[in-house]
């Protein structure tokens, strides 16, 4: 056990310091320097609750070092290892619980979201610790006042912590009326009533919020692809180079589909094996459906609970099956797909985690320190504010109304971060001026058979001295004319 808890955090904090951020980090920081009023007002603005916002603020406080702050979410996503090593523990016994710990210690997706700025390690430890005081009080009978309490708070936490996190709390419910457990259903659904209760403030802003999703988010409705994808990210980081991808992609297939086998051999079962199905299978199925009546919402990273699950399954089918030869090879297969994909995970620095600090050790060269800088767009611009909040520069705002323009106006305002509309009026009288944008975006644009817009009016109007390519960043300098 103990190999285990310091193989995860040894894994969660590798790369912790030399990791990129991406402007989904930085717009956390941001909006969580904010006080909390302002940071109400820009959440609701968005599309998320405010609570992983309200504590990174209070954990900001202390210190403000990008190392610092990524220790927030470690430490989130060690709270929910423990809970789903616990729950594994309790389900199956202590082999299960061990295996399932290393499984969920290795997991690229766990991984991930562990140094990752965002609410999805929160939201996973409110789930499980749900889900843990659920087994708690309905299989092992222990109806304590305690319990109910924790049930409660550990949905409230879940559910101010996304806004799509209470899809990930219903399968309780299924599972008892799947095994017409009436009295207990109405027990929990009481509780869910006070978990209810306790969201109603910020209930009045989901309409808004939803059309806000309706609006902005950019997913594609799921198909083949897409659950394929989801498949490989149970096991594996995405993207991957290479003959890394196709290899990480037929172990994965292999993986799931022996352990779909062996659940189906075993189909029989009605013990607590049920719940992780309902769960691992359930949610995005689920997410999958609603995709094509609203917004596509089919994202793993939006059922991570089931990824956990998933490892729970996978460590007692282990178990079960070591003697025979499967659980051998279910590990196996586990820790090559983790170990050909962590090194990329570790060292991937392109779009949306371009090398962003280096490109702004360039531009505050003594030569570039006081020079303009104006960015293509906030996805750059965001991230070297970070590293860098004294330099002058400005981003354009995004086209009104395209996928986007997620950035809204209230959330501006909250941040005091706001886009520019008229470029030509600041960089008019400006000597020399940088322009930074992503390769990505400049090829886009060229294989539909045109130049970038902004690249082609800078270039017609000033004389461009010279272009810099940092990783996939491209940084323009551009002069007046004589």
């Amino acid at each position: 056990m103990t190999l285990a808890l310091l193989l995860a955090v040894g894994l969660r904090l590798t790369g912790i310091r030399s990791r990129e951020i991406q402007y989904d980090d930085a717009f956390s920081i941001f909006l969580a320097r904010q006080d909390l009023g302002n940071i109400i007002k820009g959440t609701a603005a968005d599309t998320m609750p405010p609570l992983y916002y309200f504590l990174l603020h209070f954990w900001q406080g202390l210190n403000d070092n990008l190392v610092f702050l990524r220790l927030f979410s470690v430490g989130l996503s060690i709270i929910g290892w423990f809970i789903a090593v616990d729950l594994a523990r309790r389900m199956f016994g202590w082999r299960t619980g061990i295996t399932a710990g290393i499984l969920l210690a290795i997991s690229p997706l766990q991984i991930y979201h562990s140094q990752d700025l965002r609410m999805y390690a929160l939201m996973l430890a409110g789930q499980l610790g749900y889900y843990w005081f659920f087994y708690r009080i309905f299989e092992e009978k222990q109806d304590k006042a305690g319990f109910w309490v924790g049930l409660v708070l550990s949905g409230v936490v879940a559910m101010y912590s996304h806004a799509l996190a209470g899809f990930g709390l219903i399968w309780g419910n299924v599972y008892l009326l799947w095994k017409k457990r009436w009295e207990d259903q109405i027990q929990i659904i009481k509780a869910q009533l006070v978990i209810g209760l306790f969201y109603l403030p910020w209930a009045f802003l989901l309409p808004g919020q939803i059309a806000k999703v309706q609006r902005a988010f950019w997913t594609p409705r799921p198909g083949i692809v897409e659950i394929f994808q989801a498949v490989i990210l149970f096991h594996a980081n995405l993207p991957l180079k290479g003959a890394l991808l196709p290899i990480a992609a037929v172990f994965s297939a292999q993986l799931f589909f022996v352990v779909l086998w062996e659940l189906w051999k075993d189909r029989s079962d009605r013990s607590a094996i049920m719940l992780l199905n309902l769960i691992l299978f359930g949610l995005p199925i689920l997410l999958f459906v609603i995709s094509y009546f609203m917004q596509p919402v089919f994202v793993t990273r939006v059922f991570i609970l089931s990824s956990v699950m998933y490892s729970i399954v996978a460590a007692r089918i282990i178990v079960l099956r070591w003697k025979r030869g499967i659980g051998a090879f279910l590990l196996g297969g586990f820790l090559v797909t983790a170990a050909i994909s962590l090194p990329s995970f570790y060292t991937y620095a392109e779009f949306p985690r371009s090398p962003f600090r280096q490109a702004v050790e360039y531009l505050n060269l003594p030569q570039n320190r006081d020079v303009f800088i104006l960015h293509d767009n906030k996805l750059s611009y965001f991230p070297m504010r970070f590293y860098d909040e004294n330099h002058d520069a400005a981003f354009l705002a995004d086209e009104p109304g395209s996928p986007n323009d997620t950035l809204a106006l209230v959330s501006q305002q909250a941040m005091g971060i706001y886009p520019i509309e008229d470029y030509s009026r600041i960089i008019r009288e400006k000597e020399r001026f940088f322009f930074v944008v992503f390769r990505k975006a400049v090829q886009e644009f060229s294989e539909r058979g045109f130049k970038h817009p902004v690249l082609e009016a800078l270039s017609s109007q000033y004389i461009q001295l010279s272009h810099t390519q940092i990783g996939d960043l491209d940084i323009y300098e551009f002069g007046n004319r004589p």
